[in-house]
């Protein structure tokens, strides 16, 4: 197995909450990858409110275990989840 390997998944966001003792604002999000369990991960906010994120799919990289949340950052300022456009199962590969 290669420890190096970058898996991109997608994720369902189940649970929503202010991460406790951060320096910056951000949303702490426990995502349900399927098959592949439950994890946390932190996002900046984004101008998202916390109850609109509950239940949106979002595509997650996997790194040595460790998700990170996907998201295109414009120049205007703003960060983007990336999603997929139509529904699929968490746990969904990303090719």
């Amino acid at each position: 197995m290669d420890t190096n390997a970058l898996d991109l998944v997608v994720a369902r966001i189940v649970e929503v909450s202010e991460t406790p003792g951060a320096r910056a604002p951000s949303f702490l999000l426990r995502l349900d990858l399927g098959p592949r369990g439950e994890v946390e991960a932190v996002v900046e906010p984004a101008g998202h409110d916390a109850a609109e994120l509950e239940g949106v799919l979002v595509v997650v990289a996997l790194h040595r275990g460790e998700p990170v949340v996907l998201t295109a950052r414009s120049h205007g300022g703003g960060s983007v989840l990336v999603r997929p456009e139509r529904e699929v199962e968490p746990g969904t590969v990303v090719a």
